[in-house]
């Protein structure tokens, strides 16, 4: 099992890269990871641990595709970018799972369509993450998050079943339940897409369709897969994300302006207060997988430390060995009519 690591891109880089594949050796002893980006500083980063020197390799890129850059330039212009030569990797060369990347995800998206290509039967590939919810270890996958802005009602189809295989044989779950978001849980909201792919859900008797969610739903464990269209999806989950943030940040303000009562009270609830934070998490179960690319492509925020960069490593070796991609071509050739 050989996941390629983008080392740059990211904020953290190339320490929190170099540290979460260190940490993902140790956890999975079958695992052989290859560093990508400017040899120099790649070494430079792993002497400061102890590792098994034969399950790390480096594959050297001197040029680092950034936020700033053009998405779909940038793929075709920054050749020796540690991105692209990651994916050309992937897909040219023997013995490489996957790739992991924090970096441009617009880039990242261009890059696993035109390098490393799309299965058989996918009309565009999805930008799917994990959300929290309020069940202590369960997710929902939120089929898209942002990759594809005008979508068709095939596309969503398409989205629902990649959703339900990657939830069934990552996650365990034997018939996941899929639900499409709305403006309403009535089977005769929405536009035009809705309702159009609400027909196409309900017909296929491949996945578990249970009708529409609202935005509400989002971290409420109902459901677990999302399908929507990405601009949508991009929308409700940056809702979610600032929501999520804005709280804590005004509990922290009041407990601040609240004397020595709120201070004594924040004494008294901040285990719970920690807690709930980290239920709120993601570091721990990885980051926004690419369903539909040929090979495994995980997006892991840009933002990540090693920890979360330990568990989207993870999260694509089990990809890889539990044949996700094998299971979604499959799957997507079944879909009915």
């Amino acid at each position: 099992m050989k996941i390629i690591v983008d080392c740059f891109g990211g904020d953290n880089c190339p320490q929190a890269p170099v540290e979460g594949a260190i940490l993902a050796l140790n956890e999975s002893k079958n695992l052989v990871v290859a560093l990508c980006g400017d040899e120099d500083k790649i070494k430079a980063e792993l002497a400061k641990y102890q590792y098994d020197k034969n399950r790390v390799e480096i594959i050297n890129a001197k040029d680092v595709i950034t936020n700033d850059d053009n998405p779909v330039m940038a793929i075709r212009r920054k050749t020796d970018s540690s991105m692209v030569v990651a994916l050309k990797t992937l897909a040219k060369a023997e013995g490489y799972d996957g790739v992991v990347s924090s970096g441009n995800t617009g880039s990242l998206l261009t890059g696993a369509t035109l390098i490393v290509k799309l299965l058989d039967g996918v009309t565009r590939a999805t930008l799917s993450p994990l959300l929290p919810t309020v069940d202590e270890g369960k997710y929902t996958i939120l089929c898209d998050a942002g990759a594809n802005v005008d979508c068709k009602p095939q596309m969503l189809e398409e989205f629902a079943v990649m959703g339900s295989v990657y939830m069934k044989n990552v996650f365990g779950i034997e018939n996941p339940t899929v639900a499409l978001l709305n403006n309403g849980s009535e089977e005769e909201k929405g536009n035009s897409l809705n309702k159009e792919a609400y027909q196409l859900l309900k017909n296929n008797s491949k996945i578990n369709f249970v009708g529409n969610v609202e935005g509400e739903d989002f971290v409420a464990g109902k459901v677990d897969v999302i399908v929507t269209d990405g601009f949508a999806g991009n929308v409700a989950l940056k809702t979610t994300e600032g929501a999520v943030k804005s709280l804590f940040k005004m509990i922290k303000t009041e407990i601040l302006a609240g004397g020595f009562k709120a201070k004594i009270g924040y004494l008294l609830l901040k285990s719970a207060l920690k807690l709930v934070k980290n239920r709120l998490s993601t570091d721990e179960v990885g980051g926004a997988v690419f369903l539909g690319a040929k090979k495994v492509v995980v997006k892991a925020h840009g933002s990540s430390t090693a920890l979360p960069f330990k568990a989207t490593i993870l999260q694509a070796e089990k990809m890889v060995q539990t044949n996700v991609l094998g299971l979604i071509e499959e799957g997507l050739k079944k879909i009915d009519g």
